[in-house]
């Protein structure tokens, strides 16, 4: 019998049909040492996930998988199957909220493909650190953020901000992005009367309202991130910075921002333009690069950065 992990019957069912033809209600009990009441119970849950299962009669009948109707029919390549595996590993070594039931459904489809696997496919994974927080509360959050979405209700939210601590807020939910292995929520905020970036493992408790919120159209996904550097869309900022090598390849090998201008220079440094929102992070950002950039424009940002080193100095 083939032995598949994390699939259940119903799929070892569907991959001896597609493996042997053809097959008895009978011999498919036998195999699986079900009933054969338990493999018209297999049958239904492979046609609720797609996968239509049809039956002959006479001597020479059985159950085979109907290919013109099922999702067995998807012209996967082995090229699609390696960035599927690619994104599948991404996603566990980011420890990603819903790692475990993309997992699931790659097997699904690697159980349903007729093509023939690599099995010595190069590893690929991100570094970075992982997020500290119950998954299985924060899993949950976001389903009922979705929920909330779906039939446009309000949220009440109790939200602890670095700044200001715990607050109410009455949000309206517009959609939910990773970034740097943390999701956030973006909602239009009642109580400051613009849309926010809310980190969702800091919402402590929440409550999916009564009160329906009129969706705002002229909401738009990429006005509303287009040249950020990070999360924050606090002030905007007319930048031009000397990058010293190898910061100078770095920063070269990115689009930071639409309107950029790089600059190269025989010395390989480069001068960088750009107008871009988020200076808080676009402070951080600079202050990572150390002795390797210098601040040409504006003067506040130089001041800033000034006043930051000399914070640090105090610190040593």
């Amino acid at each position: 019998m083939i032995q598949i992990s994390k699939i259940g019957n119903a799929i070892k069912m569907m991959l001896l049909i597609q493996s042997r033809g053809r097959m008895k209600c009978s011999e498919l009990a036998s195999e699986l040492e079900v009933t054969e009441r338990q493999i018209q119970k297999y049958k239904s849950d492979l046609e609720q996930a797609g996968i239509f299962i049809t039956s002959k009669s006479g001597a020479y009948g059985g159950y085979e998988i109907d290919k013109e109707n099922s999702i067995t029919n998807i012209n996967l390549c082995l090229e699609d199957i390696s960035v599927l595996d690619m994104i599948n590993e991404q996603l566990k070594h980011n420890n990603d909220i819903y790692k475990n039931e993309f997992d699931d459904i790659i097997t699904k489809i690697k159980a349903v493909t007729t093509i023939k696997q690599d099995k010595t496919n190069m590893d690929y994974f991100s570094i970075q650190a992982q997020s500290n927080y119950d998954y299985k509360n924060e899993k949950q959050k976001i389903e009922n953020i979705k929920f909330a979405y779906i039939t446009k209700k309000k949220l009440k939210i109790n939200y602890y901000s670095i700044k200001s601590g715990y607050s109410e807020r009455i949000v309206h939910p517009y959609g939910l992005y990773n970034y740097k292995s943390d999701t956030y929520m973006v909602a239009y905020c009642e109580n400051r009367n613009r849309f926010i970036d809310f980190k969702v493992c800091r919402i402590k408790d929440y409550y999916i309202l009564e009160k329906h919120y009129k969706v705002d159209k002229s909401f738009n996904w990429k006005e509303y991130s287009q040249n950020s550097i990070g999360i924050y869309k606090d002030d905007e900022v007319t930048l031009e910075l000397k990058i010293k090598h190898p910061f100078s390849v770095i920063i070269k090998e990115k689009v930071w921002a639409d309107n950029q201008e790089i600059i190269e220079h025989e010395d390989e440094s480069i001068t960088f333009k750009a107008t871009m929102r988020g200076y808080t992070e676009i402070k951080s950002w600079i202050l990572s690069m150390g002795c390797n950039v210098y601040v040409i424009e504006p003067k506040k940002l130089k001041d800033d950065i000034r006043n930051e080193i000399e914070k640090i100095k105090q610190n040593y």
